[in-house]
Order: C-alpha cells, then structure tokens, then sequence
C-alpha cells in the first residue's frame, strides 16, 4: 500500500506502477485512462450513466457524442465545372500535390437520405480489362476518425489489385456531407448509398459487397442484417404461397377426374414454380422490402460487438454493457446471425482500441446462424399432386434450413487497429480477392439461373399466345363462314335472286352461273374475301 498524498486539497492514493490486483482498460491516445479493481465494471458503469443522464437519457445523442469523431476542418472540398458535376480536391497542399489526381479520379456527387440529409458519395469504375456492370462494386464504411477522401489512397490500391468497382462515402455530419452523425442517420446513410449504386449505376445486389472498418462495421451489418430479415420473410411467404396453389391444384385434379385437366394443373404448378422460384432473386426482392437488397457478401475490417462493449473492460453483472444493455447503440452481436450472404471477418490479434475478443465473438455469431435460402436443384425436385398423394408435397428446399458457408476469418497476428492491411499486404489481397471471385461465380450462377427461368417462362407464354391466337382466328372464320351459309340457304329458297347470289358469292361472271343453276361448285363451294376456296357444309337444328 502507498502513502497517502495531499493533492490540491484532496487525499489521492498513489497506486504501484503495475500491481497484480489491478487492471487498466484500453489507453488509446487522447483518451483518458481508467483503472479499477479486477473484474469490477462499476466505475464504468457510473460514468456512462453520468454521460448517459448529461445527454437527456438519449442513447441516440450518447452514441453520437461518443462513437463519431469527424475531422475538423474536413481534409477535402467540392467545386462544381461549368458542365455541372462536382470534383473533390484536399484542403491541404501536400496532399493535393501527393494524392490530388487519384482524388480527382473520383465521381463526387451528392446522395438524398431518407432522413433529409445530403451526403457525398465518392466513386470510381473498375480498373481497363475488366466490365463495370460484372465486377463487384465495393462500397465502404470507413472508421470514425476519417473522411471518404483520406480513405482515396487505400480504396484505389483496393480497386487496383481486386478489379472492383469502389464506392466511398461520408456519414452523415462528415467532409462535406450535411446533418448530423447519429446512429439512425449512419443507417440511413448506408441504405440511401446502395439504393443510389442498384438504380443510379445500374449494379447488380448480388454482386454489391459491404466493407466496414471499425465503427463502419455498424451500419454494414445492420443493413445486412435487415436484407437477411427480409429475404426470410419473402422465402417463407414463397414457400407459403406455393404450396397453396399445389394443394388447390391437387383438390381440382382429384374432383375433375379428368387426365387433361390434370396435365394442365401441373402444367400451370410448373409456371408458377418457374416464375416464383426462390432461386429467382428478382422475383425474391419484390416480395422482400425493396428498400434492402439482397448483397452479395460484406467484409467486416475490426469490428465491434457493440458500443458499450467496446468502453467494458469485462463482462460481469456491473459492466455498463450488461447494466445499460437496453441502451445500447450499434448492436452488431444480435443482428450478426441475421446476415444471409457470405461474411469474412478480419482482425488484429493485438488490437488495443477494439479488442480482438470482439472479431471472434461475431465469427461464432456467424458460423452458428442459419439461414432458409433455397437452392435451384432442390426448387425442381417439387412433387406436383397425385391421386396417391393429393395434397402434395414440398422438397426439402422449403423445409429444410441451410447454413451459409463464411470463408474462414482472417486474424493478423500483431496487428493493431489501424494496420490489418499493412502487416501482410499480400496475405489480405489474396483473401479479399479470393473472396470477391466467389461472389461473382455465386452472382454468376444466379444470372444463369434467371435467364433459364425466362426461357421456360417466355416459351410457355409464346405458347399460350399461338394457342389463343389460332382460337380467335378459328372463331372469326367459323362466324363468316356460318353468314355465307345463311345467304346460300336464302338464295336458294328464293330461283329469282339465285343467280345475284351466286354472282355475289363465287365471284364468277353472272352468264355462267344462271345457264347453271345447279352447278355443284356454285352450291358446293363458297369463297373468302381473298379468293380462297372452302367448303360448306347445312347446317341443320
């Protein structure tokens, strides 16, 4: 124990400089260091509290003051050309003259959220060789202490080595962007960024993949988390709804008891199998909430758990992540098993700021969720209703749950917070590039599958319309056919307009037809109104 001192009128005792008993949290530079007794959350969980009444117990207004710190002044600025697009330049000199011309290689332009906020939104094609519209589009949620343009010198060595469309852009209250950083707008932020690359640069969602570095893990899995929601719910409302129709189908086939109507139930079962296949990701969307697409995979560069985590230095019962768990902002724990798409997951061993407990706790999230996405060959094995079966049944696509296979997660031994790319360069290409191929070769089997389906469901349509069009023309000739009857019928029963009538209806000289009356080409034969002959036949009630 160390004496007592008098510090400006208070008694402070001076602890050792690293006692066994004691335990100090995270220091990161600018931050105040807090030491408490082993295992003990108390202290902490006094100053959130005291931070959380101080913000008029808002955990909205806590999250914003605490998790978002945007550079002041911001490091870049817009000017419009006389043709009315926007250019980013630094602020700065030296970095205008060292990375001003990989900045203005950039499409700057601003985004409307659904919050009312304007924000900037940098992005750049896919290197020469490679096709904007079938490259992945990598959009990124960059760290709290930066903006998108001091993201530019990483995100073009990305776009370089991947051959991946990038796409960076500013929260909300960050750079140039207006409003105010707060957990919602960060989530609106991201939704209005993907909205604006599926309809504005016409991007595929299954070849779109989120990156999120740090706090940007927030609002990635966030949204990937609510795609997956809504993907779950149009699978089981697909899967509902068909088996409906085939059981109603099953009911008509079992009471008609007629072998065409029953080829024509299926017939019918097999084109909305088609067109409402849950391999269809079009068909899947519209039944989902349009406002979430279905991406095609996210990269989580050292995540957090959530923001109350990050400032608890254990998880006892006091810490303020178990005290204030109902006010806690960006949840990433919960909403991490409700990610439908491939996740590859990244994070420095020695990583101070957020620490590496963290990665591994979302990668156990991940590798224990499910998911109900159904695959193509198991949508074909469908079984159409029978006698023997009447009520049908589904294949195991509906009723089985499958796991989403993650590539195996990346952990950078010695690697902070900060360098995850700069420990092994080579090693984090080759991970993100291997996972980028699969993503396009599972958006690639998609596109097969979408333009099969529109094969089968534009021949069965080209049939319907031959059928109907052969119908009507049946119909029409039947009717002018019937009319030419009725008028030989008149004609015969009345010798003194015989010949007129057979004039008007074979179309020969009159002279021919009256030396004739009973010609049986006159009364055997009609013709059409271009010339061609058919036969008649009286018709008698």
């Amino acid at each position: 124990a160390a004496r007592p001192r008098r510090v400006g009128g208070s008694i402070f005792r001076v602890l050792p400089r690293e006692p066994s008993s004691m335990r100090r949290l995270s220091a990161d530079e600018g931050k105040v260091a807090v030491v408490t007794p082993d295992g003990c959350g108390c202290l902490e969980s006094a100053i959130v509290g005291c931070l959380f009444c101080c913000h008029r117990c808002s955990s909205e207004r806590l999250g914003s003051a605490m998790a978002f710190f945007p550079p002041k002044p911001p490091s870049y600025f817009l000017v419009e050309d006389v043709t009315g697009k926007c250019h980013a330049r630094y602020r700065d000199g030296g970095s205008q003259i060292a990375a001003g011309s990989r900045l203005a290689a950039y499409d700057a332009e601003y985004v409307d959220t659904k919050r009312g906020n304007k924000i900037v939104v940098l992005s750049m094609d896919a290197p020469s060789g490679c096709d904007p519209v079938t490259a992945i589009t990598l959009i990124v949620s960059h760290g709290n202490a930066l903006d998108c343009a001091l993201f530019v010198p990483f995100s073009r060595r990305l776009r370089d080595s991947l051959g991946v469309n990038i796409v960076l852009y500013d929260y909300s209250g960050y750079g140039t962007s207006t409003g105010k950083a707060t957990p919602k707008n960060v989530y609106a932020d991201l939704t209005a960024v993907v909205a604006w690359a599926v309809r504005h640069k016409k991007r595929q969602p299954s070849r779109i993949v989120l990156y999120g570095q740090s706090i940007g893990s927030a609002p990635t899995v966030w949204y990937a988390a609510q795609a997956g929601v809504a993907w779950d719910g149009a699978l089981q409302k697909d899967g509902a709804h068909l088996q409906k129709n085939t059981t109603n189908n099953a009911n008509a086939s079992r009471v008609k008891k007629n072998k065409v109507v029953a080829e024509e139930t299926n017939e019918q079962s097999r084109e909305r199998l088609t067109v409402g296949s849950p391999s269809s990701t079009e068909h899947l969307q519209t039944r989902a909430n349009p406002e979430y697409h279905q991406i095609g995979g996210v990269v989580l560069i050292s995540p957090i758990l959530s923001g109350l985590r990050v400032i608890s230095g254990s998880n006892q019962c006091c810490s303020p992540a178990n005290v204030f768990g109902l006010c806690d902002v960006f949840p990433n724990h919960k909403a991490v098993a409700k990610i439908r798409c491939p996740t590859l997951v990244m994070h420095g061993t020695r990583d101070v700021q957020v620490p590496f407990s963290h990665g591994e706790t979302l990668w156990k999230g991940l590798v224990g969720a499910k998911s109900l996405d159904l695959l193509l060959d198991d949508s074909e094995k469908i079984n159409h209703p029978s006698e023997s079966n009447p009520g049908g049944s589904t294949s195991k696509a509906f009723s089985d749950v499958h796991e989403i296979t993650h590539p195996s997660p990346y952990w950078v031994v010695d690697a902070g917070h900060d360098d995850v790319y700069e420990r092994n360069q080579l090693e984090f290409v080759t991970r993100m590039k291997c996972f980028c191929e699969s993503v396009v070769r599972t958006a690639d089997r998609q596109e097969l599958s979408r333009l099969r389906e529109e094969g089968v469901f534009n021949g069965i349509r080209n049939d319907a319309e031959r059928v109907r069009s052969a119908f009507e023309f049946n119909a029409t000739r039947d009717d002018a056919e019937f009319e030419r009857d009725a008028e030989r019928n008149a004609a015969s029963a009345d010798p003194s307009g015989s010949a007129q009538t057979s004039v008007n209806l074979t179309g020969n000289d009159s002279s021919n037809n009256t030396s004739a009356p009973g010609n049986s080409r006159s009364a055997k034969t009609a013709r059409r109104d271009d010339g061609a002959p058919v036969k008649t036949q009286t018709m008698t009630r």
